[in-house]
C-alpha cells in the first residue's frame, strides 16, 4: 500500500502552510477540486481517503469515533489499503491489567464499522507506550511505530518483527513486497532516511554526500511504491554553508537519490509516490515564503495549481499522496481558509504532462538551489 502522508497523533492541526498567489492558467483545468472537512492522510485505489479521525468516501464522511470498539479515543487514522482497510493510533484500549484498566495511545485497525486493537506485540507486558500504526499493505500487513523509537511490522496473525530502530523514528510505509522505508533521528542529532528488505538497513544517500561528520541532515524517507522506488528529500549541496533539501526519488536503495527540483525556491520535498512512478509534493517558490503543491512526471515538476481553474478558489499548498488512478489528496486555502482537498484528474489521463508536452500549458523557470529549512507538514 502506498503510504500516509503523514499526519501522527503529535502533529494534527499543527500542518504549516504558506499562503501566496497562483499562477495564472491559460487552458482548461486538469484536475477537479473536492474540499475536505478534515486533513487527508491516505488515499486507496478507490478514492477512499482518511485523515485524523475521519473515513471519506463518495461525499460521506464517517466519524470513526462514534464507531463501535472506539471507546470515545481520540484516534487518528493514517493509512487506508485497497480493501478499505484502516489504520491509526490513539484508541483506547478497555482491559484489566495489574496497574491500570485500560491502555491509552494503542494502534488500531478498522473496516469503516467497527474499530479494534491491533494484536499486542511482544514488546508489552501490563502497560504499553504509545504504538502508531502508520501504514498498511494490500496483504495486511502493518507497519507499526512503537513509542516514536522503533519500526515494527506486523502480520496479519500479530506476528511482529523489528525492522527499525533508533532513538526517534517517523513517517515509516510499507509497500506490496514488505518493503519499509522510514526517517531516523540518532543521537547527536543526525536525519536519516532508512530502507529495510529482509531484515537488512541500508542508509539512504543524498544526491550530495556531507563533507563533514558534523553536517546533520543527510536524508528524509516519506514513501515507497511496490517497485521499491523511495521519495523524499535529501541535500543537493556538500557545502556546510548550504543545508538546501530538495525533493528526492531513489529508484535503487543502494544508489544515490536523484533530486526533483523545485518551484523556483531553495526547499522542495517528495511525499508521495504511485506505481506509475508520479510524485507529489510541496516546493518553495522563488519568493522562498509561499509552498505550492507539485505533480512530478516523466522528468519535469510542474506546480499542480497550474492544472486548477483558478476560478475555484483554491491555492494548493502542499500534496500528501497519490494513488495509482493519479487521484491526489493534499492540504490547500480555499477562499483563505485552510482545507483538506481531493484533486481528480479530468478526464484521468494517463499522463497528465504528457497533455502538458502537447502545448496545453506554459510553465517558467525554477530549481535555485541554496538554503533554508525543511518543509514542514
Amino acid at each position: 500500500m502506498i503510504s500516509v502522508k503523514k499526519l501522527s497523533i503529535a502533529t494534527v492541526g499543527t500542518v504549516a502552510v504558506s499562503i501566496g498567489s497562483v499562477a495564472p492558467v491559460t487552458a482548461a483545468s486538469l484536475y477537479d477540486i473536492t474540499g475536505l472537512s478534515f486533513l487527508p492522510s491516505d488515499i486507496n485505489d478507490s478514492a477512499q481517503i482518511v485523515g485524523q479521525q475521519y473515513l471519506w468516501e463518495a461525499g460521506k464522511t464517517t466519524d470513526l469515533t462514534t464507531l463501535p470498539g472506539a471507546n470515545n479515543s481520540s484516534i487518528v487514522a493514517t493509512s487506508i489499503n485497497n480493501k478499505g482497510a484502516i489504520v491509526g493510533g490513539g484508541l483506547t484500549v478497555n482491559e484489566s491489567t495489574t496497574n491500570q484498566e485500560t491502555i491509552p495511545s494503542q494502534a488500531f485497525i478498522s473496516n469503516g464499522d467497527t474499530i479494534s486493537a491491533l494484536p499486542r506485540n511482544y514488546f508489552c507486558t501490563t502497560i504499553c507506550p504509545p504504538i502508531n500504526a502508520e501504514d498498511i499493505n494490500d496483504s495486511g500487513t502493518v507497519a507499526l511505530n512503537y513509542d516514536g523509537r522503533v519500526g515494527l511490522v506486523q502480520q496479519s496473525d500479530g506476528t511482529t518483527n523489528p525492522v527499525l530502530s533508533t532513538r526517534s523514528l517517523f513517517n515509516i510505509a510499507i509497500n506490496n513486497q514488505e518493503q519499509v522505508v522510514g526517517t531516523a533521528a540518532f543521537t547527536g542529532g543526525s536525519v536519516v532516511g532508512q530502507f529495510s528488505e529482509n531484515g537488512q538497513r541500508t542508509d539512504l544517500v543524498a544526491e550530495a554526500e556531507p563533507e563533514s561528520f558534523y553536517r546533520l541532515i543527510r536524508s528524509y524517507a516519506n514513501d515507497i511504491n511496490d517497485a521499491g522506488n523511495i521519495v523524499g528529500s535529501g541535500l543537493v549541496s556538500t557545502s556546510i554553508a548550504n543545508s538546501a533539501l530538495e525533493a528526492t526519488l531513489w529508484t535503487n536503495a543502494a544508489l544515490s537519490g536523484v533530486s526533483l527540483g523545485t518551484l523556483g525556491g531553495e526547499n522542495s520535498e517528495a511525499l508521495g509516490i504511485n506505481n506509475l512512478m508520479q510524485v507529489v509534493g510541496s516546493s518553495f517558490l522563488g519568493d522562498d515564503s509561499t509552498q505550492h503543491a507539485f505533480l512530478w512526471e516523466d522528468d519535469q515538476l510542474i506546480d499542480l495549481n497550474s492544472l486548477v481553474n483558478p476560478e475555484a478558489g483554491w491555492e494548493l499548498n502542499s500534496a500528501f499522496e497519490i494513488n495509482n488512478n493519479g487521484d491526489i489528496i493534499g492540504v490547500g486555502t480555499y477562499n483563505g481558509e485552510q482545507r483538506g482537498f481531493l484533486a481528480k484528474a479530468v478526464p484521468e489521463p494517463s499522463s497528465v504532462l504528457g497533455i502538458l508536452g502537447l502545448g496545453l500549458f506554459g510553465f517558467g523557470g525554477w530549481l535555485k538551489r541554496q538554503q533554508n529549512n525543511k518543509l514542514i507538514f
